[in-house]
């Protein structure tokens, strides 16, 4: 029993973490104040670092801590094939201590964010009608068609980012000095300029259904860039709405989209029309598949050619690694206060409500 006192406290601190961070984040208001000021702070001191160089330092940061799991993995393996259970628990133990460890630096860095006031009380959307779904729709096509005829393209009619990344980043901060002065209750405080960079591994993490991260240890934002233009860009516009603290998914698709929405660059204007329109799309495709196949007729020729395109990326990289990404981020969100995967998808109840209470402007 006293051989096994050390792993019992290693679980035991590993599992009080757990239930501090959530009671800190549930019953207290110290993720919308203390730690906002705190993980800001830190945000602006990695930027700091992290973006005077070219490449991701926080790749490099998770392969070192692959390669160190991998290390160890081998090194316990070793023990139990020995017979060494001395030197298994030892391991073990040292194993938890660094989860918990690790657990700590993530809440503290970035994690309670996803414990801040939600913005759906800012904008409520009950009992959404499907006719409502529709208007939002048309509204979206139109100015998708609409943004479609500005942009450029590549030599198959696909569309093509018209910008280099420093030229995106000041695009992006342009609308976030927007959104501040006319969406106040976004909250919208921190603007540390984005700090976008390619994925070192983006051609395996394709293979996953990965879009991209945000790294907090770094404060890099990462994309991969085997996806299509569209997807790229706003998955860049996602993952600095990452960056700036909106931790749960439909809240970073949300102020994404805004991102998009109020920038004066047609690309920008695009990527988040035609993704506010298909995320609208996919919930109608629940209730009246018709309608949804009759709005793809509809699409202009170079909205269909961005389709086509997105759908034969897609089956490129489509496989079983995929779901087992799938299940791994479920269950992450799910410990950070979130609904699943099924978070995602409610960033439309965020688009109503942004309709409901701005239509009239």
């Amino acid at each position: 029993k006293v051989k096994c006192l050390d792993l019992i406290l290693a679980f035991s601190g590993l599992f009080l973490s757990f239930i501090i961070v959530r009671f800190i984040g549930i019953h207290t208001s110290i993720p919308d104040s203390f730690f906002t000021h705190i993980q800001s702070f830190i945000s602006r001191t990695l930027y700091s670092i992290s973006s005077f160089i070219s490449f991701s330092l926080g790749d490099l940061f998770y392969l070192v801590l692959g390669g160190l799991g991998f290390f160890i993995t081998l090194k316990l393996l070793e023990a139990v094939w020995k017979k060494n259970y001395k030197l298994f628990r030892k391991k073990i133990v040292q194993i938890l201590w660094f989860l918990t460890f690790f657990y700590w630096v993530f809440q503290i860095f970035w994690g309670f964010n996803y414990y801040k006031n939600p913005l759906n009380k800012e904008f409520t959307a009950e009992e959404i009608s499907l006719d409502e779904l529709k208007s939002m729709a048309e509204f979206y096509f139109n100015r998708s068609v609409y943004y479609r005829e500005k942009v450029n393209e590549d030599e198959f009619g696909v569309f093509k980012i018209n910008l280099t990344q420093n030229e995106i980043n000041t695009e992006i901060i342009k609308s976030a000095q927007k959104i501040k002065t006319k969406y106040p209750e976004i909250r919208l405080t921190d603007s540390t300029p984005p700090n976008l960079k390619s994925s070192l591994f983006s051609v395996p993490f394709s293979y996953l259904g990965i879009g991209g991260y945000y790294i907090p240890f770094t404060a890099e934002s990462q994309y991969i860039n085997t996806l299509p233009d569209t997807k790229i860009l706003f998955t860049q516009l996602h993952e600095t709405a990452h960056q700036w603290g909106f931790a749960p998914e439909n809240e970073a698709n949300f102020v994404g989209f805004l991102l998009g929405y109020e920038s004066s660059n047609p690309d920008l204007n695009y990527a988040s029309n035609y993704r506010a329109m298909r995320s609208i799309l996919n919930r109608i495709l629940l209730y009246d598949p018709v309608y949804v196949q009759i709005m793809f007729i509809r699409y202009s020729d170079g909205m269909k050619r961005d389709r086509k395109h997105e759908r034969f990326i897609n089956e490129k990289y489509t496989g079983s690694g995929e779901e087992a990404f799938s299940a791994m981020n479920e269950a992450f969100l799910r410990m950070n206060n979130q609904e699943g995967l099924e978070s995602y998808g409610h960033f439309v109840e965020l688009l109503i409500g942004f309709n409901r209470k701005y239509a009239s402007e």
